[in-house]
């Protein structure tokens, strides 16, 4: 099984890491090592001091996903489309609105020559 923290022993017990801690010191609960040298408690060690364990050990919950939640993966992936969809065409009104804004920025800009009357010198 996987090797838990005593940390996450004492949450999936539901003990303190007190209790957990000197469970470990009596010897009624033995340590094991991580694959990386860590020390930790096996959950099988938990299953068998302590009996079945409150919560899912994280490594073990990988699970597939079953048929029951393929309608709400289903619904969930329309719900995306319909908001993809309609933040697309909120870019599209922005892009163009930023064109006419542009636009009416280049009929500011443009200052038109000064008119000359007959009576002004040249």
């Amino acid at each position: 099984m996987t090797v838990v923290s005593i940390s996450e022993a004492a949450r999936l017990t539901g003990k303190s890491r007190k209790t957990i801690q000197r469970y470990v010191a009596d010897g009624r609960i033995s340590m094991s090592q991580h694959v990386a040298g860590s020390k930790g408690i096996d959950t099988s060690e938990l299953v068998r001091v302590f009996g079945e364990l409150s919560h899912p050990t994280p490594a073990l919950s990988h699970e597939t996903t079953s048929q029951s939640d393929a309608p709400d993966v289903a619904a969930a992936l329309a719900l995306l489309q319909a908001e993809n969809a309609l933040l697309k065409a909120q870019i599209e009104a922005k892009d163009a609105n930023l064109a006419d804004l542009r636009q009416s920025l280049r009929l500011l800009e443009h200052v038109p020559a000064k008119r000359r009357w007959w009576w002004s010198k040249p």
